[in-house]
C-alpha cells in the first residue's frame, strides 16, 4: 500500500491489539519522541482534506504510559454544505518499559473508531512513518491550539538550536571525561607517574554499575529512583577496590624505581582487568537501554532543543561531586597531606606525613571517580564492553595533559574542553575523523602550551619519582 492509500485508509474496529500500560507509572509528562509520532498520525486517520487542530497532549489517564492527544477535526462534505468541526482523541501505545529498550516503538493505536489491527499498524509504521519527508509536509497543515503549543524557556532560530543541542549533548562526555582525568591527575600529581589503569578501572565500574540495576530489577526495585543510586554505589565500590588493590600491591612497591617499571606493570595490569572481566563476564557486549532517557523541551522553534532527565542529573550531579571535591582537597587534611607529598616527599615523610598511606588513598579515590565515570556510560549511553576503557582512558589522559598534568582543576577544564571538541566535531564534521581531531588539539596544545591550561613549566619539569 502506497502513504497515500494509507492516508485514505479509515480504521475500523477490527484487531485485537491490547494497548498495554507502558512507562513509569505516575510519569507526568509526555516524550518528545512519542508526542511527535502519536500527532504525525492525525492526517491518517482523519479524511484527505480534513482541517485539523491539536488541542492537548497528554498522558493517557486510563493506562500510565500511553499518550493522548485530543484534536479538532473539520472534515469536508461531498454535498459541499459546511460541517461542524469534531473533536475525538487518539491514544498510542509504546514499547518498552521500565529498562527496556522499544521506548519510541509504536505498538498499539486506538482511533476514535476503535484499535486498530495489527495489519494496519503495521502498514502505518511501514509506509507512513516511515517517510519523514511526507509525514513532515503533512504535519505543516495540522494546526495547534494554545494547550498544544511546545512550551520551551526560550525560542531559538535553526542554527541557535542546533548549536544549543550540541552543548546539551556534550554533557555526559565532558562528566565523563572530567571525572577520569581527575583520577590521573590525583595520581601523576603525587607521583609523577601515569597510571594507564584508570579508563579499565571505569570498564569495571560500567560493569559494575550494570550489575547493581540487575540486582534492582531481580528484587523487584526496578523503577530509577531506587537502581539508578544502586547503580552509582556498586560502580563507586568496584572502581574504589580494584584501584586501591592496583595502587597497594602493584604501584606501591614500584613508585620510586623510575618511569620505566611503573609503565610496564599498569599496561600489564591493564590486560589483567580486561581479561578477568572478558572471562567473567564474556566477550560479547553487554547493554542497558539507557535510563531516565525523557526528554524536556528547552527551546522550542524549527530544531527543538531538548535536554534528557539523566542528562541534567549527570550534569548537576558532575558539578556537585566536582565542586565539592576540589574544595575538600582544599580544605581537608588528606588535601594538605597530598599537596605536602606532592611538592616534597621527603620533607612530608620528616613531618609525620605517612607517604604510602597518602598514595593507596589516592588510588582509592581515583578509583571511585573512574567507577562513577563507568557509571555514566551505562546509565547513559547504555553499552558496556571488556575492551572500552583503553580508547576512553587515552582521552582522558588528553584532558589531563591539556588541563595540565597534576593539576585536578586543569583536568575539569582539560575533560569539558574534550567532550566539546569530540560532540561539536560530531554534529559538524565527519564522525570517523572526530579521534583525529582530539589527538591533533592535544598536539597542537603541547607545541603551543606544553604545561597545560593550569599546569606549571616547573611541574612539567619535573619528571622523577616522588614516593
Amino acid at each position: 500500500m502506497s502513504p497515500a492509500g494509507v492516508r485514505r485508509t479509515r480504521f475500523g474496529a477490527a484487531g485485537l491489539v491490547t494497548l498495554a500500560g507502558l512507562g513509569l507509572a505516575g510519569c507526568a509528562d509526555v516524550e518528545v519522541a512519542q508526542r511527535r509520532t502519536c500527532e504525525s498520525l492525525l492526517p491518517v486517520i482523519e479524511p484527505p482534506g480534513a482541517a485539523i487542530t491539536i488541542l492537548k497532549v497528554e498522558p493517557d489517564p486510563r493506562r500510565a504510559g500511553n499518550v493522548l492527544v485530543r484534536y479538532r477535526s473539520l472534515r469536508p462534505d461531498p454535498d459541499g454544505i459546511s460541517p461542524d468541526p469534531v473533536e475525538a482523541s487518539i491514544a498510542c501505545a509504546f514499547g518498552g518499559v521500565g529498562f527496556e529498550a522499544g521506548k519510541e516503538t509504536l505498538v498499539g493505536v486506538e482511533t476514535p473508531q476503535g484499535l486498530v489491527s495489527e495489519l494496519q499498524l503495521h502498514l502505518l509504521r511501514r509506509f507512513w512513518l516511515g517517510d519523514p519527508l511526507a509525514v513532515r509536509q503533512a504535519m505543516r497543515g495540522v494546526a495547534r491550539g494554545p494547550e498544544a503549543q511546545p512550551t520551551g524557556l526560550f525560542a531559538a532560530d535553526p542554527a541557535t538550536g542546533y548549536f544549543l543541542q550540541q552543548l546539551v549533548n556534550a554533557i555526559a562526555p565532558s562528566a565523563l571525561y572530567a571525572l577520569l582525568a581527575i583520577a590521573y591527575a590525583l595520581v601523576y600529581g603525587l607521583t609523577g607517574r601515569i597510571n594507564f589503569v584508570f579508563g579499565d578501572v571505569a570498564m569495571l565500574g560500567a560493569y559494575g554499575s550494570l550489575i547493581g540495576v540487575a540486582a534492582a530489577v531481580t528484587a523487584g526495585l526496578g523503577t530509577p529512583a531506587v537502581a539508578l543510586p544502586l547503580a552509582l554505589m556498586v560502580a563507586a565500590a568496584v572502581g574504589e577496590t580494584w584501584s586501591r588493590f592496583g595502587g597497594r600491591f602493584v604501584f606501591l612497591p614500584l613508585a620510586g624505581r623510575g618511569a620505566q617499571p611503573v609503565l610496564v606493570a599498569t599496561i600489564g595490569l591493564s590486560i589483567a582487568y580486561q581479561e578477568f572481566v572478558a572471562r567473567a563476564q564474556g566477550v560479547k557486549e553487554r547493554f542497558l537501554p539507557p535510563i531516565l532517557g525523557e526528554p524536556h523541551l528547552l527551546a522550542e522553534g524549527a530544531f527543538e532543543v531538548v535536554a534528557t532527565t539523566m542528562q541534567l542529573l549527570v550534569g548537576a550531579g558532575s558539578s556537585v561531586l566536582v565542586a565539592g571535591l576540589l574544595l575538600w582537597l582544599s580544605r581537608s587534611r588528606f588535601g594538605r597531606d597530598w599537596r605536602a607529598v606532592s611538592d616534597d616527599p621527603g620533607m612530608a615523610r620528616l613531618l609525620g606525613v605517612d607517604t604510602d598511606r597518602v598514595l593507596v588513598t589516592t588510588f582509592a579515590l581515583s578509583g571511585l571517580l573512574a567507577g562513577l565515570a563507568g557509571a555514566i556510560l551505562t546509565t547513559h549511553y547504555g553499552g558496556t564492553s571488556f575492551h572500552m576503557g583503553t580508547v576512553i582512558g587515552l582521552k582522558a589522559l588528553v584532558a589531563a595533559i591539556l588541563g595540565g598534568i597534576g593539576s585536578p582543576a586543569g583536568a575539569v577544564l582539560g575533560g569539558i574542553a574534550i567532550g566539546l571538541v569530540e560532540t561539536f566535531w560530531s554534529a559538524y564534521n565527519e564522525i570517523v575523523w572526530r579521534d583525529a581531531a582530539v589527538f591533533s588539539l592535544l598536539a597542537a596544545l603541547l607545541v603551543l602550551k606544553p604545561e597545560g591550561f593550569l599546569g606549571t613549566r616547573a611541574a612539567l619539569e619535573e619528571r622523577g619519582p616522588r614516593i
